[in-house]
């Protein structure tokens, strides 16, 4: 089962394969949807957090606390802006500089908002692929399950700041793809094949 790597081939990808490893599908977000389920619980935490530190912050300059505190606060703030706004840029620029990559043997991800930040997975150490299928055959590709809400607290926590503009998930997605269910069939293919996990 394979197929040309098609219109969206990325030359510098071949820099990243392994010897004898051959491309079978490759493709980049046909949406940048900024709204994601984890922010169901992001966007109420960072109103909180905002809303406090902006309450501090004021009573600080109102009193007429030392410049320590006001910087402290200072710091506060711009992560608030960070949580309330900023991470919405970063993923909407992260978004557009995003391509994925089917090899028979592996999962890539190239993206961040250099688009230069390589994410890999062997396909055989990773569980089934599974789907989600608009009416026009795009969709998004996950390896296991999509993240959920809660895995903003498990992968969040190891992530760090990039958990708040980036997925946090415990596995691979492919968001928003053309022909979702043709990337799924190579993943698919890839995984039934008898073999190690690895090379």
């Amino acid at each position: 089962m394979d197929a040309p790597a098609g219109r969206d081939h990325d030359a510098r990808m071949e820099n990243h394969l392994l010897p004898g490893e051959r491309v079978l599908w490759e493709g980049r977000p046909l949406h940048h949807r900024l709204l994601r389920r984890t922010d169901a619980l992001l966007i109420p935490f960072s109103l909180v957090w905002f809303g406090f530190v902006v309450f501090w912050e004021t009573g600080v300059l109102a009193d007429g606390a030392p410049m320590f505190f006001v910087l402290w606060g200072a710091l506060f703030l711009l992560a608030g802006l960070y949580f309330l706004a900023g991470r919405f840029v970063v993923r909407a620029v992260a978004s557009r500089r995003t391509r994925y990559t089917i090899t028979d043997s592996r999962v890539l991800i190239h993206g961040g908002r250099s688009g230069n930040q390589l994410t890999t997975e062997y396909l055989r150490a990773l569980p089934p692929p599974v789907i989600t299928e608009r009416s026009d055959g795009s969709g998004s590709l996950a390896f296991g399950a999509f993240p959920g809400v809660t895995d903003v607290f498990t992968r969040g926590s190891r992530a760090g700041w990039r958990a708040w503009s980036a997925e946090p998930s415990p596995t691979l997605v492919f968001w928003n793809i053309a022909d979702v269910r043709r990337a799924r069939d190579f993943a698919a293919h890839v995984q039934r094949q008898p073999g190690q996990a690895g090379r």
